[in-house]
């Protein structure tokens, strides 16, 4: 019942939404029998560092450096000085009997570094794509348009030796068993969901005629979250008030923004921000603006569904603008539709409406928590147990 857990990030380490999925995915195995063991780097020294069930080996190179020569194709991915580290300290620790979990956010260093583990080994070897990987084609799609060599050829070498692979959406999923048809069986998807739920019932709604629309998160290119921003200006709606909350220092797109009714608040610290949104805000916005992403569940959509908020989605085709529209929890367009987003925020303005997609979600909000999802895994961890 021993899991290697492979991960580039992991909270408190680092910061930001990856690593908290991360910590969460790692805390419900250990809950549900698993003695979890997790591999991360560590970037801070040249030093092993073991703290409990927690490894780190060290990364004390210049990463721009190798994430360029990743770039150019003369490394197959940024972390390989570290893989080949990392494999000497771990590949005696490991037994057959062991799963090597690799997560990845994008990158491929964990997927190899699981990969040289099985064929060493002969443990058992878990992928587990949290994201795509970064500038592997998509259907002919990519992330970004700055050179970076494909990566096809190195993301088949290192997956097909894994008895699992798990994805967080299905359309990944689809194109994963579309490449690979060897691999086809061995491909699940799986939504990761929210970590922890919140009880809403411990705040009061304040009552307003105002309905308050809020775009919280990153605040970049990828997001565009000035999509809303052009979507409310078109309506031109007194009773409909705009939020952004994150950090705008940075972004132009939303910098020099002067008018009545956008609001923009730097992030709070956790629990401020939750009594904010349960008790101010009636929708949530969430945006993606390249149809690459649409292999991407964005994390907004289950932490919108656990504050029992109905969203207005900006997005490409995939599973996250089909979660929102098929399970009725709201309205979601094409990024690139500005008047559709603008139709979706007119009808959201009806209070039947909006009540009706908040009780849907109200009515699901435990099926998408990370304590549920993650028993699909649990089982099929188990049947490679057998």
């Amino acid at each position: 019942m021993k899991i290697w857990y492979l991960t580039r990030s992991l909270y408190p380490y680092q910061n930001g939404g990856g690593p908290i999925l991360r910590l969460g995915q790692s805390n419900f195995f250990n809950k549900y029998g698993w003695d979890i063991h997790i591999v991360i780097p560590n970037y801070n020294s040249n030093k092993f560092r073991k703290d409990k069930n927690i490894i780190q080996t060290p990364l004390n190179y210049n990463i721009k450096l190798n994430l360029y020569m990743e770039r150019l194709g003369l490394k197959e991915d940024y972390l390989d000085n570290w893989i080949n580290e990392t494999f000497k300290y771990l590949k005696d620790k490991i037994s057959k009997d062991d799963i090597v979990f690799a997560t990845s956010g994008g990158e491929l260093g964990m997927i190899k570094l699981g990969s040289l583990l099985k064929k060493e080994v002969n443990c058992k070897f878990v992928v587990n794509f949290h994201d795509p990987l970064n500038y592997g084609y998509m259907n002919g799609l990519r992330r970004d348009r700055k050179f970076h060599i494909g990566r096809v050829k190195a993301h088949e070498k290192y997956i097909k030796n894994a008895d699992l692979i798990l994805t967080s959406s299905q359309y990944y999923a689809d194109v994963l068993q579309n490449r690979f048809i060897s691999l086809k069986d061995r491909i699940k998807n799986n939504y990761f969901g929210y970590i922890e739920k919140i009880n809403i019932e411990t705040y009061s709604k304040k009552d307003s005629k105002v309905i308050k629309i809020a775009y919280v998160g990153s605040m970049a290119k990828t997001q565009s979250p000035e999509l809303l921003y052009k979507a409310w200006k078109s309506l031109n709606d007194r009773n409909i008030e705009i939020y952004f909350i994150g950090n705008i220092k940075n972004y132009k797109p939303l910098q020099g923004i002067n008018e009545y009714g956008v609001h923009f608040i730097d992030f709070m610290p956790h629990h401020e921000f939750l009594e904010f949104m349960c008790e101010n805000i009636d929708i949530g916005f969430v945006s993606l603006v390249n149809d690459y992403f649409g292999a991407c569940v964005p994390s907004k959509i289950y932490e919108y569904i656990n504050l029992g908020l109905p969203m207005i989605g900006a997005l490409p085709d995939g599973d996250g603008k089909d979660i929102i529209n098929n399970f009725g929890y709201g309205i979601a367009s094409k990024y690139n539709d500005i008047k559709s987003i603008s139709d979706s925020i007119i009808k959201m303005k009806n209070r039947d409406y909006l009540l009706k997609c908040k009780n849907k979600i109200l009515n699901d909000k435990d099926n998408w928590s990370m304590q549920n999802k993650i028993m699909e895994v649990d089982k099929l961890l188990r049947e490679l147990k057998k």
